[in-house]
C-alpha cells in the first residue's frame, strides 16, 4: 500500500465503530510508535488522544 493511501486512510472522517479493546488499542500506540513513520506518528498520536488516561 502505497503512502498516499495510507494518508487518505487515516483522514476519512466516515462513522466511528468502537474495533479494539482499550488495552489493545494501547498496544497499537506502542507499537505505531517504534515504527517510526509519519503516518504511524500521526495515527499514533491520533488514537491515543482517544484514549482513556492509565491509572
Amino acid at each position: 500500500m502505497d503512502e498516499a493511501l495510507l494518508w487518505q486512510q487515516i483522514e476519512d472522517q466516515g462513522e466511528r465503530q468502537p474495533l479494539l479493546t482499550i488495552g489493545e488499542a494501547r498496544a497499537v500506540v506502542q507499537l505505531l510508535r517504534r515504527e517510526g513513520s509519519d503516518i504511524a506518528d500521526e495515527l499514533a498520536v491520533r488514537l491515543a488522544r482517544r484514549l482513556p488516561t492509565e491509572r
